[in-house]
């Protein structure tokens, strides 16, 4: 396939229910979801999601506080996210929660790099006081699918390239790593999940789940 045009200016964009989208031009280079899975690993996205939106009190974003329907759960997840500009990128943070117990096979915040821009580029994955592996996505869609699974707490995509993009997470999470090409979808996803179960979990209304990241490019990016 043909490179990737080089990239225009980097605007961030962000959806009613917090999806969030950093596009250059009108061609997505990264997009940021909330979602979850219920039984039988029924996907629930963020844009079915409802959500109201407020100005934080310092001024530095805003603060989505929503509700996802999860199909054949039994209920719905509660979450407030926080977005926060950066020069060159977006901190968000998500807690999570429910009204009444809820099953999930699944739970987490996911990333998405279009493989038109990604295919064949290196990943270097770093954890406190261990040396920083290197990944490498796949070019080819391969039959079985392809996937990682481990635990991180930066992961920098195609590092010094202009269409670079790091992710950096408060602490070391469990993450899965996967090509969507399996599924007839154009884009890896990085998927840094609370849950991932099968049989599902119940979700009590005890339970707490909370999540910090900041999403930084090469580039400057401008909040729309």
């Amino acid at each position: 396939p043909p490179p990737p045009p080089p990239l225009g200016p980097l605007s961030l964009r962000v959806d009613p229910s917090g999806l969030v989208r950093v596009v250059s031009g009108d061609t997505d280079v990264a997009t940021v979801e909330l979602n979850a899975h219920g039984p039988k690993w029924t996907h629930a996205g963020q844009p079915t999601a409802t959500a109201s939106v407020t100005d934080l009190p310092d001024g530095s974003g805003k603060r989505y506080v929503g509700s996802l329907p999860v199909p054949d759960s039994g209920g719905a997840l509660d979450y407030t996210e926080t977005v926060r500009p950066l020069p060159q990128g977006v901190r968000l943070e998500y807690s999570l929660s429910v009204k009444q117990p809820v099953k999930l096979d699944g739970l987490q915040v996911s990333i998405y790099l279009p493989v038109a821009r990604y295919a064949g580029k290196e990943i270097v994955l770093s954890t406190p006081d261990t040396e920083p592996s290197l990944l490498s996505l796949p070019a080819d869609a391969k039959p079985e699918g392809w996937s990682w699974s481990g635990s991180g707490s930066k992961l920098e995509v195609n590092k010094g390239a202009e269409d670079a993009v790091t992710i950096e997470l408060r602490g070391a999470a469990d993450a899965l790593l996967q090509d969507l090409r399996k599924w007839q979808q154009t884009a890896f996803e990085l998927r840094f999940f609370a849950i991932m179960e099968e049989p599902p979990r119940e979700v009590t209304p005890d339970d707490r789940f909370h999540l910090d990241l900041m999403v930084t490019f090469a580039a400057p990016v401008k909040a729309e």
